[in-house]
């Protein structure tokens, strides 16, 4: 498959999703600038603050998987959270 970035309703609905499943504090305090770069052979990259980025990856990367691969109709096997 070739690379893509979701549209930007796409991208809201995973922030949506993510945010009642994370609770809004935790949310806030994770994903400020939480955006979706590309998604690549089933590999889905994405930025949040460079504070964050280790946090998301090692608590998160499943939940954003999984609420990716809902959103977008589209398996996810892997999250790179990269700086942003």
């Amino acid at each position: 498959m070739s690379q893509f970035k979701p549209q930007k309703v796409q991208q809201q609905a995973i922030q949506a999703r993510l945010n009642y499943f994370l609770g809004a504090d935790e949310y806030d305090r994770l994903f400020v600038g939480f955006e979706i770069l590309h998604i690549e052979n089933e590999v889905l990259t994405l930025s949040v603050r460079p504070a964050c980025t280790g946090e998301v990856q090692d608590k998160y990367s499943w939940h954003i998987a999984i609420v990716a691969e809902a959103v977008l109709r589209q398996a996810i096997r892997k999250v790179i959270v990269a700086l942003g």
